[in-house]
């Protein structure tokens, strides 16, 4: 037995729209057994525990049969290695909500390559999974820091993949407001414009730049600049009820700021450590329609793991 630990992600970050991302230390935890261990009748048996809180997880369903993500991109890769997948015992235990903007998606991804590559004996490197990982995701925004850990800006181009991974400044935290509705990512992409002005081009091209250089230097004065958007968020706006009201208030309670996390409808809060609003954030989030979690978490510096 061994198990997979991945951390939940935060893609976008404002204008580093399909381009950058955080890893979170919120994450799944997969336990895979081998026929040695356990009598499977078949090739495969999934059971799966939600440790999520159940106020932002009702009628949330992990699949346990072979739509199963994680056992899906198991037989995904022993099929492009040529290698046999031997029957296995799966134990998916998910503190990432599904459908919140918060990668689950490329957790699922993530534990399943890493877990067929050793149970097939393919011994492929962590750069060869990585590139597996951003090229069924396609781009490198989750994918990244899932198995990097800490900040990770990356540009995915064919066949090309290159990345730099930012250390996080120490004063930083982050504070993850997750709502009690779902946001499928195919329909907050939908609702994103085919073409873009001259203007929106220029502004997410500039703040984007500030926000990577903000990051590397630790200024969070410019970091607050940089964390606007032409691109993705105000269209996703509409979809999400609230958003607004949430973005429009952080910067009043002295925070760095805040963005839309991945497609959402997660909203991220960056704050400086020492300054306490998680009880102003909770006193918004209680204005508006919907349950939302104020939820601190620290940043993940590790990626993914293989516990054995």
């Amino acid at each position: 037995m061994f198990k997979v630990r991945v951390p939940a992600t935060s893609a976008n970050m404002g204008p580093l729209f399909d381009t950058a991302g955080i890893a979170l230390a919120l994450y799944n935890t997969v336990e895979f057994y081998s026929t040695d261990d356990i009598d499977i009748k078949g090739d495969y048996f999934i059971e799966s525990v939600n440790n999520i809180d159940k106020r932002i997880s009702a009628g949330q369903v992990i699949p346990t049969d072979k739509t199963n993500l994680i056992y899906s991109t198991m037989r995904c890769f022993a099929e492009e290695v040529g290698l046999v997948l031997p029957p296995v015992y799966i134990r998916q235990k998910d503190e990432i909500p599904l459908a919140r903007g918060l990668g689950s998606s490329a957790a699922c991804i993530a534990a399943g390559l890493l877990a067929a590559n050793k149970l097939t004996g393919a011994n492929l490197s962590e750069s060869e999974l990585l590139y597996m990982a951003v090229r069924s995701e396609g781009h490198p925004d989750n994918a990244a820091p899932a198995f990097l850990g800490g900040m990770v800006v990356g540009v995915y181009e064919k066949d090309n993949f290159e990345y730099v991974k930012i250390n996080v400044n120490a004063e930083l935290e982050f504070i993850a407001l997750i709502p009690d509705f779902p946001l499928p990512t195919s329909k907050a992409r939908n609702i994103l414009p085919d073409t873009y002005t001259k203007y929106q081009t220029v502004f997410n091209c500039s703040h984007a730049a500030l926000f990577v250089a903000a990051m590397m230097s630790g200024n969070l004065r410019a970091l607050s600049l940089a964390m606007k958007d032409e691109i993705h968020q105000k269209y996703r706006q509409s979809l999400i009820p609230g958003m607004d009201k949430i973005l429009s208030r952080v910067s009043e309670l002295g925070c760095v700021g805040g963005f839309l996390s991945g497609a959402g409808p997660t909203v991220m809060v960056v704050n400086r450590k020492g300054n306490n609003v998680v009880s102003e954030l909770e006193k918004i989030i209680g204005e508006l329609e919907n349950f939302w979690l104020v939820k601190p978490i620290d940043v993940d510096i590790d990626g993914a793991l293989i516990i054995d």
